[in-house]
């Protein structure tokens, strides 16, 4: 079976819902950002801290090609996965990329007093908006079926998901 590849801005719900859908679906979840981490042995925003977003990147396609041979499991990217055509190219190859699209309210919402993202700002909340603005197309093109999050539960979600990854 195809993978579930789960993209979206931060707080779009990613890792919680790749969770459900892992019990649900009876699948293996990796998640991209955490085999960063166990790799380099660094918190993401450590890594942006000291060698820069660019690095990052590098890393994550490398990750992400590798991950994308795998069958059958769900894949939990980072909000910038889409930054990259490589990525999705492969992501496509054995993967139903789902977009987890919700407003920019919601993320904040959702990331308010979270410190672990590098690139989510509180005190600078228009440099952020920018940020998710410029992706909102990349999200709509790479992706195959778009899930609306705003004022959903975590159960509606996953079960939107399953519905439709039915008829594919």
């Amino acid at each position: 079976m195809k993978n579930i590849v789960l993209i979206g801005f931060m707080g779009s719900g990613k890792t919680v819902i790749s969770k459900v859908l892992s019990k649900k679906l009876k699948r293996d979840i990796v998640d991209i950002d955490v085999l960063i981490e166990k790799k380099t042995k660094m918190k993401i925003k450590n890594i942006f801290k000291k060698f820069g977003e660019e690095y990052f990147r590098d890393l994550e396609e490398k990750i992400t090609a590798k991950v994308s041979k795998k069958k059958n499991i769900i894949i939990s990217t980072g909000g910038g996965i889409i930054k990259r055509e490589n990525n999705i190219k492969n992501l496509k190859k054995n993967g139903i990329i789902i977009y987890l699209k919700n407003t920019f309210k919601t993320s904040c919402e959702r990331l308010k007093g979270k410190k672990n993202r590098p690139l989510f700002n509180e005190k600078n909340l228009k440099a952020t908006k920018k940020l998710f603005l410029q992706r909102l197309k990349l999200y709509k093109n790479a992706a195959d079926i778009i899930i609306k999050t705003d004022n959903k539960s975590i159960k509606q979600v996953s079960e939107e998901i399953i519905e439709k990854i039915k008829y594919l």
